[in-house]
C-alpha cells in the first residue's frame, strides 16, 4: 500500500484524513481495487481508528470507494460503463449550471473565470508542465461556474462528480487533449460573458460529449484499466 505522510496540521483528524485519502485515490497513488484497512492507515497516519471511520464514511458517499460484505473496503474500480454514467449525469447538470451561470454571473465572476483560465494557459506553456495543477485549473473552472448558480445541492453533486471524472482522468492519457480542453474553456467562458443561455449550453453539452469521447478512448489504450 502506499505510504501516506503522517498528519501534522491543524484541522480536525477526520477532515484530514479524508483529504489525504481522497487525494491519493484521485490521483491513483492508492490503486482501484486496492484494499483499505483502518489498521493499515492507522499506522501510516498517526491516527486513531474514529476519524479513519468517518472519512471512510465520507469517501463512500463520494463514491471513491466501497465496502463489500465479508471481504473489506477497497477503493472503487474503474469502467467504461461508470465512467460513461457519471458523464452522462454530469453533463445534464452542468448544462443547467452553465445557463444559471451565464444569467447570473457578475463582473467579479468573471474576473475569477479568467484568473483560473490564465493560470491554466501559463501551466500548459512551462517546460515541465504539471498535470495534476491542470487538472486542479480544470476542476476549479467547472466548480465555478457551479458556485455562480448560486444553488448549493448543484453546487455540491457537481463537485463529488467532477472529483469523480478526475479520477478517471488520471487513468488516461490526458495530457494529450489538454489544447482542446482550453479552447472549449475559452468558448464556455465567452459564451456567459455574453450571458448567452443558449449558446452557453450548448459549448457545455459539447465539452461535456468531448470529454466522454476523450475518456473513453484513452481508457480503452490503457492496458491498466
Amino acid at each position: 500500500m502506499l505510504q501516506l505522510p503522517q498528519i501534522k496540521t491543524t484541522g480536525t483528524l477526520s477532515e484530514k484524513t479524508y483529504e489525504i485519502l481522497k487525494k491519493a485515490i484521485i490521483q491513483l497513488e492508492l490503486k482501484p481495487g486496492e484494499l483499505i484497512t483502518v489498521e493499515n492507515i492507522s499506522e501510516q497516519l498517526g491516527v486513531s481508528r474514529t476519524p479513519i471511520r468517518t472519512a471512510l464514511n465520507r469517501l463512500i458517499n463520494d463514491g471513491l470507494i466501497e465496502m463489500i460484505p465479508g471481504k473489506g473496503t477497497f477503493v472503487k474500480s474503474l469502467s467504461q460503463k461508470e465512467a460513461t454514467d457519471l458523464l452522462n449525469v454530469r453533463e445534464l447538470l452542468e448544462c443547467y449550471s452553465v445557463k444559471l451561470a451565464a444569467e447570473l454571473r457578475t463582473e467579479d465572476d468573471l474576473k475569477q473565470l479568467e484568473y483560473i483560465l490564465n493560470k491554466a494557459e501559463l501551466t500548459c506553456k512551462r517546460k515541465n508542465k504539471n498535470n495534476q495543477e491542470f487538472l486542479t485549473l480544470d476542476s476549479e473552472f467547472h466548480e465555478t461556474i457551479a458556485r455562480i448558480s448560486s444553488n448549493s445541492y448543484l453546487e455540491k453533486q457537481l463537485s463529488m462528480i467532477v472529483d469523480n471524472c478526475r479520477r478517471y482522468l488520471n487513468a488516461t492519457t490526458f495530457e494529450k487533449t489538454i489544447p482542446d480542453v482550453l479552447v472549449e474553456h475559452k468558448e464556455l467562458y465567452e459564451q456567459i460573458k455574453k450571458q448567452d443561455i443558449l449558446l452557453s449550453e450548448a459549448c457545455m453539452k459539447k465539452h461535456i460529449t468531448n470529454i466522454k469521447d476523450r475518456m473513453i478512448y484513452y481508457i480503452n489504450l490503457n492496458e491498466n484499466i
